[in-house]
């Protein structure tokens, strides 16, 4: 079967030359942790948004579990009948 491909044959999607890849001078561990973000009026999502205030200062180890229980949260949301 033939797919649809925008990109040459010539190139591997993969092949990405980090030293080409420009980071302004911000290191990872060095980039400011997002301000608080506005309320939205929606209880879930600014629930949600109030859980990631406190991301920070949790084990990076600890954040996928973060991201996933406020993930569950929302999509628990969208599927309650309204």
């Amino acid at each position: 079967m033939s797919e649809l491909n925008d990109h040459p044959d010539s190139v591997e999607p993969d092949a990405v030359e980090l030293d080409a890849v420009e980071l302004d001078g911000v290191e990872p561990h060095d980039a400011p942790w997002p301000d608080d973000a506005a309320p939205t009026g929606d209880a879930a999502v600014d629930s949600a948004l109030g859980r990631l205030a406190g991301v920070s200062a949790v084990p990076v180890a600890e954040h996928s579990g973060i991201y996933a229980e406020i993930h569950d949260s929302l999509m628990a949301s969208l599927d309650e009948e309204r």
